[in-house]
């Protein structure tokens, strides 16, 4: 009867065993294999051939060219990386309820799409230079989305903004949290404006999504 190595599992003959070489050898092939890095060419191919996936067994995607770690409950991206986005382009709005497009909509709406991490959350971050042309206040926020579609799970809010009063120019940013997201599922955030009077301007827009493990 193969003894098994204290770290690994790994198992090797005891000089009873039988004579029987490639036996042994398969028997720690199949223990290796699943512990090494798997090659697929995409989820479905790796779905397809690992029944049976423990945690932290490892993977490489070719498409979409990442690797991923199987949690015990779902396959994650491994260390996923922050998506960011940036529109220099000046635009404005008198709208007084949260608008994904500015006036000229050069470059709208400042969109990021990203995937959901194995713990579901995110850091959004956005900010831009923002000025009005009155004593107004200004907000600059972010919906987000399911996937690429129109289902929003977190909407743009008072509470979630860079925010802005009067004509000065004032560079702003806010960070905050997003959390119960589906791991690996695909959602888009946007960024949002409006202001409370007059006619604000926000420059060098920027939305920022961090994935927190």
């Amino acid at each position: 009867m193969a003894l098994l190595t204290p770290l690994g599992s790994l198992p090797y003959p005891q000089p009873a065993d039988a004579a029987n070489i490639p036996v042994h050898i398969q028997s720690l092939a199949e223990a290796v294999d699943g512990r090494t890095v798997l090659r697929f060419a995409d989820g479905a191919a790796r779905d397809a051939k690992v029944t049976a996936p423990v945690a932290g067994m490892l993977c490489w995607l070719g498409t979409p060219k990442q690797y991923w770690y199987y949690t015990g409950s779902v396959w994650s991206q491994l260390a996923p990386a922050p998506v960011h986005k940036a529109n220099p382009t000046v635009g404005t709005t008198t709208a007084t309820a949260f608008v994904e497009t500015l006036t000229p909509s050069t470059g709208d709406p400042t969109a990021a799409a990203f995937t959901a991490p194995a713990s579901g959350s995110v850091l959004v971050s956005v900010g831009a230079r923002i000025s009005n042309s009155t004593t107004g206040t200004c907000f600059m926020s972010a919906n987000v989305r399911a996937g690429s579609g129109s289902t929003v799970v977190l909407a743009a809010g008072d509470g979630r903004s860079a925010i802005s009063t009067g004509t000065g120019q004032v560079s702003a940013s806010t960070q905050y949290l997003v959390s119960g997201l589906t791991p690996n599922s695909a959602y888009t955030a946007t960024a949002a404006y409006k202001c409370t009077a007059g006619t604000a301007t926000f420059a060098f827009r920027f939305l920022t999504i961090t994935p927190v493990n």
